[in-house]
């Protein structure tokens, strides 16, 4: 609902700047409008459209939709239609739903919208930027708090590959249960699924610490100035000054933020941890399972029980045709990878020792006191430990035969 009300704002504003009722907006105007929101500049970047082009249509049919709305309420009959004083046609389209069967939708279209493009598909983050913004965000002048958030904040998108939505309703709460788990795992909210769908993604003792020292140290402290004795509403990612649940736009802003500060050139953004998380996981699945071509790949993703325990629980799809980006980046990267896995949660566990491993003989660079790096490497080497216990446990769970 935010969306549609965002978009049919900008039709409104530009209705109230040139001082005509939508009830009497004409072809030639709506033309102009649609042609106005295509040219607008970037903020970041005036060289650069502020839309894409599949997003200028996107505004445009809900200016539509509301303009249907309009005509008839005040029964200016066919007000928007091929002959209309907005000319638009009706399109159909078709849905495929469970079963094969298929369902038929109907949209407006206007001239002026031209062609579909298709959108341009983001790489993967790699794991040099990840550690470039680790490094970026200690050197900030932010406030601790802030630094803190950022922390858990990439610690997530890296592991689990979460949508922002997803980050934004995590829970105080979810975290405390996954603690309590030999084999943790952690609740996230599944969009784009029936509303209410959630799932429980496996997650390291070493990303499980940092969250729980999250909560136990610049969360707590900052929610009891903001709130002042007051309920805590649980949700774990707060604002630093008011102590309330963020938007997901925070997340957007906070990477970019880091981006700039640690020079990337090149774009970085939640939805890319998202890319590298899954294609990392689908390259070991495709390595341990000695799969050759995108063929056997997909074959294995058609056998329900291997779907569902290992590639549903991270990623929330349910349709295997809508990874198939990343079974095509997973044997990109198999081309130099070459040796046979016995555990995806063990591969994992293990990238994580040696990523945060890396990030300690960087903070060890910058200044960090020896008894403080010692501390946390030992505490390091003993969470992994535990996840590769749990690694082994959630193997022979899955090897064993149901």
């Amino acid at each position: 609902m935010g969306e549609r009300a965002g978009k049919l704002g900008q039709l409104l504003k530009r209705c109230y700047r040139d001082n005509i009722d939508p009830v009497n907006l004409d072809d030639k105007v709506f033309r102009d409008y649609i042609t106005e929101i295509r040219e607008e500049p970037a903020d970041y970047n005036p060289a650069q459209s502020k839309k894409s082009q599949n997003s200028v249509i996107a505004t445009g049919k809900v200016w539509l939709d509301f303009l249907v709305f309009i005509g008839t309420f005040y029964r200016k009959k066919n007000h928007v239609s091929e002959t209309g004083a907005i000319h638009a046609r009706e399109e159909t389209y078709y849905i495929r739903v469970r079963g094969g069967k298929k369902i038929a939708k109907t949209y407006l279209w206007h001239y002026s919208f031209g062609k579909p493009r298709r959108e341009h598909d983001r790489d993967p983050v790699t794991s040099e930027q990840i550690q470039t913004l680790r490094a970026a965000n200690r050197r900030d002048r932010a406030s601790d708090f802030v630094k803190a958030r950022r922390l858990v904040m990439i610690e997530l998108f890296t592991d689990l590959g979460p949508r922002r939505r997803e980050l934004t309703n995590l829970k105080v709460q979810d975290v405390r249960d996954a603690l309590r788990l030999e084999n943790p795992v952690l609740r996230l909210d599944t969009l784009k699924r029936e509303e209410g769908a959630q799932r429980f993604v496996p997650i390291l003792a070493q990303t499980l610490r940092k969250l729980d020292q999250f909560i136990d140290g610049p969360r707590r402290k900052t929610m009891r100035q903001a709130f002042k004795g007051g309920m805590d509403h649980g949700y774990f990612f707060v604002s630093s000054r008011t102590g309330k649940p963020v938007s997901d736009t925070l997340f957007s802003n906070e990477i970019l933020r880091l981006r700039k500060l640690a020079g990337i050139p090149l774009q970085v953004c939640p939805h890319m941890f998202r890319h590298a998380m899954i294609t990392r996981l689908f390259t070991q699945f495709i390595a341990r399972h000695e799969l050759n071509n995108s063929d056997d790949f997909r074959r294995a993703l058609l056998d329900t029980e291997t779907f569902k325990a290992e590639i549903v629980q991270w990623t929330g799809h349910l349709d295997h045709t809508s990874v198939e980006r990343y079974i095509h980046l997973a044997f990109r990267d198999l081309s130099s990878y070459t040796e046979t896995l016995s555990s995806v949660h063990l591969t994992i566990a293990m990238d994580k020792y040696f990523a945060l491993e890396n990030d300690l003989k960087q903070q060890l660079k910058e200044g960090l006191p020896i008894n403080e790096y010692i501390e946390q490497m030992n505490e390091l080497e003993e969470l992994y430990k535990r996840d590769a216990e749990s690694a082994k446990k959630r193997t022979t769970a899955l090897n064993t035969p149901q």
